[in-house]
C-alpha cells in the first residue's frame, strides 16, 4: 500500500477512503450499490481503489480501467490486484508513451513484457528510467542500459552501475566519475560496497577536499580505510 505516498495517487485515495469508510463491507448490497456507482461515473481511481481494498467482483473495476485508459491506474491495478489481465494493462500503458509509467510497469509488474519494455528504455536513452531498469530487472540488459547511465553522470545512477560490473576498467571510470562529482556519500558507499574499488584513492580525494567530518564518516564506514590508524572515529 506504499502507493497511497506517492503523489500520483495520493489526493485521489485520500478521496477515496472517505467513501470507503463508510460503507459496511458485510453488506453485499452496499459494495453493489457504491460499485455501480463506480461503474455509471467511470470513475478510474474509485474503481481501482474498490478492487484493492474490497475485492469484490474485480473483473467490472478492470473493465473501467481498460475502457478509460488512464495510464497510472493500468499500472497500479496491474501491480496490486491477483489476476489481473497484464496484458490489455500493458497495452494501455505503452500505448500512454509515459516513460515512467512505461519503466514502472517494467520494474514492478510480474508477467510484464520485460525485454519490450526496455527495448523503450534504451530507445528512450533517458538515465533516470536505464538506472532503474538496472536496478530492479534481474537479467536487465547491462551492455545497452551501461551507456545511458554513464552519460548521466549521476553519482547515484554510477554506483547502481558498478555493482553490476566485474571489469576493472569500468570500475575505474565509474569511480573516476563518481570522484569527479565531489559527491561525499557516494565517494564513500563506492570505496566501502564496490570490491574493485581503489580505496587509496578514494580515501586521498576525501583527505584532501573533505570536511573533518565527512573524513571521520569516511574513516568509520569504509573498512578497508587506512585513516582508522590516524583517526579517533567515535
Amino acid at each position: 500500500m506504499s502507493f497511497i505516498f506517492k503523489r500520483d495517487y495520493s489526493t485521489d485515495y485520500f478521496l477515496w477512503l472517505h467513501t470507503y469508510e463508510q460503507i459496511n463491507l458485510g453488506k453485499k448490497q452496499e459494495l453493489e450499490k457504491l460499485q455501480n456507482k463506480i461503474i455509471q461515473e467511470k470513475n478510474a481511481a474509485f474503481a481501482c481503489f474498490f478492487a484493492i481494498n474490497v475485492n469484490y467482483k474485480n473483473y467490472l473495476m478492470q473493465k473501467i480501467i481498460i475502457e478509460t485508459k488512464i495510464p497510472k491506474y493500468a499500472l497500479l491495478f496491474a501491480e496490486e490486484v491477483e489476476n489481473a489481465d497484464i496484458k490489455a494493462l500493458q497495452e494501455i500503458v505503452l500505448a500512454s508513451k509515459n516513460l515512467k509509467y512505461i519503466s514502472r510497469f517494467g520494474c514492478f509488474v510480474d508477467n510484464a513484457d520485460k525485454k519490450k519494455i526496455e527495448k523503450l528504455i534504451i530507445k528512450a536513452k533517458n538515465p533516470r528510467f536505464a538506472h532503474m531498469f538496472l536496478k530492479h530487472v534481474k537479467g536487465a540488459n547491462i551492455n545497452k542500459l551501461k551507456p545511458i547511465i554513464l552519460t548521466s553522470k549521476r553519482p547515484r545512477y554510477l554506483y547502481e552501475l558498478a555493482k553490476h560490473s566485474n571489469s576493472k576498467t569500468e570500475i575505474k571510470k565509474i569511480e573516476n566519475l563518481i570522484i569527479d562529482s565531489k559527491c561525499f556519500t557516494y565517494i564513500r558507499l563506492f570505496a566501502d560496497k564496490i570490491k574493485l574499488a581503489n580505496v587509496e584513492k578514494l580515501e586521498q580525494f576525501v583527505l584532501d577536499n573533505g570536511t573533518t567530518a565527512q573524513i571521520k564518516n569516511f574513516a568509520k564506514c569504509v573498512k578497508h580505510s587506512k585513516m582508522k590508524k590516524f583517526l579517533l572515529v567515535a
